[in-house]
C-alpha cells in the first residue's frame, strides 16, 4: 500500500511537471523568435531525435528500435502508416504552438488548449464509437457552442485555437491505436520527420537564411540546440505519470497547461482577454465542468455497484 502511494505521489509530481513545462514553453519559443517557426520546428525534430536515440542507446534499446522499424515496414505496416500520420499531426501541433506565440496569439492558443479534451472526446465518439450519456453529450455541445461563438465574435476563423486543439486531439486518437512503448513510438515519429527537417535546415544554411551558428551568439545557438531536450523533458515526465495516475486525476492536471499559457499571454506577452474570448471560454469551461461531473458520477456509480456485489 505504501509503495502504491509513493508511486501515485511520484506520478502526480511528474504529471504536474509535464503540464507546467508545456504551459511555460511559450517563453522558450519567444526566446527563439529570431528564427522562423518552421526553422524552430525543424531543429526541434532533429535535436529531439538525437536526444531520444541517446536515451535508447544508454538503456541498450537500439536493437529493439531496429526490430521495431523492420516490423513497421513489414508485417506491421498498418501501425507504420498510423505513425506516419501521428508524426505529421504532432509536427503540425508544434508548428501551430510556435507560430501562435511568435505572432501574438498566446491567449488564443490557451483557449484552444482548453477545448482539446472535449474535442478528443468527440473524436473518440466518431472514430472509436465510444458512447456518451446525455450529460456528456451536453458537455461536448457546450464546448462546440463556445467554438461557434468564438468564430462569430472574432469575425474570422480562430486558426490557432482550432489548429492547436484539433491537431493534438487527432494525434492522441491516432496514438490510441499504437501498441508501442512511448520511447520507441517517439523515436519512430521523429525519425520519420528527420529527413525533411534536416533538408530544410541545410537549405536555409545554403541560402544564408539560417539562424543556427549565424552570428546571433552562442546563447541563441545553444538555446536552438537545446530545444530537443526542453521539449523531451515533459514527454518523459508525462510517460512516467500516465500509468501511475487515474485518468480522472490526469484529466484535471492537464488544465495547468492552458491556465499557464493564458496567464503568460496576459502578463508576459501583453495580450488581453477580450469579451470575444471570455464568452467562448465560459461555454468551454461549463462543458469541462459538466463532463467532469458526469465522469465522477459514473465512477461513483461503478464503485457503489462493486460494493453491493461484495
Amino acid at each position: 500500500m505504501q509503495n502504491t502511494r509513493r508511486s501515485a505521489r511520484a506520478g502526480f509530481l511528474a504529471g504536474v511537471l509535464a503540464y507546467c513545462c508545456w504551459g511555460l514553453i511559450p517563453l522558450y519559443w519567444h526566446l527563439l523568435s529570431a528564427a522562423t517557426p518552421t526553422e524552430i520546428l525543424s531543429h526541434r525534430i532533429a535535436w529531439t531525435f538525437v536526444f531520444i536515440l541517446a536515451v535508447l542507446g544508454f538503456e541498450g534499446r537500439l536493437p529493439e528500435l531496429a526490430r521495431t522499424v523492420r516490423s513497421l515496414t513489414g508485417p506491421d505496416r498498418r501501425t507504420g502508416v498510423i505513425l506516419v500520420l501521428a508524426a505529421a499531426f504532432s509536427s503540425a501541433n508544434w508548428l501551430v504552438n510556435i507560430a501562435g506565440v511568435n505572432t501574438g496569439h498566446v491567449v488564443e492558443l490557451g483557449i484552444g488548449m482548453f477545448l482539446t479534451p472535449l474535442l478528443t472526446v468527440a473524436i473518440g465518439v466518431l472514430a472509436f464509437r465510444e458512447r456518451l450519456d446525455r450529460v456528456q453529450w451536453a458537455a461536448v455541445l457546450l464546448a462546440l457552442l463556445g467554438l461557434a461563438v468564438m468564430i462569430a465574435n472574432f469575425g474570422s476563423f480562430p486558426w490557432f485555437a482550432v489548429g492547436v486543439s484539433s491537431t493534438w486531439a487527432t494525434y492522441s486518437a491516432l496514438k490510441k491505436k499504437v501498441e508501442l512503448s512511448a520511447w520507441l513510438s517517439l523515436a519512430v515519429e521523429h525519425g520519420l520527420m528527420l529527413l525533411p527537417a534536416l533538408l530544410y535546415v541545410l537549405y536555409l544554411a545554403s541560402a544564408g537564411e539560417g539562424h543556427f551558428l549565424s552570428g546571433l551568439g552562442p546563447r541563441f545557438d545553444l538555446a536552438l540546440a537545446a530545444v530537443g531536450i526542453v521539449t523531451a523533458v515533459p514527454m518523459i515526465a508525462f510517460s512516467f505519470a500516465a500509468p501511475r495516475l487515474p485518468l480522472v486525476v490526469l484529466g484535471f492536471i492537464q488544465y495547468i497547461n492552458p491556465i499557464l499559457t493564458i496567464t503568460l499571454g496576459v502578463l508576459f506577452f501583453g495580450e488581453s482577454v477580450t469579451l470575444s474570448e471570455a464568452v467562448p471560454l465560459v461555454f468551454i469551461w461549463s462543458g469541462i465542468a459538466l463532463y467532469s461531473w458526469a465522469g465522477i458520477r459514473k465512477a461513483n456509480a461503478v464503485d457503489r455497484a462493486r460494493a453491493r456485489g461484495r
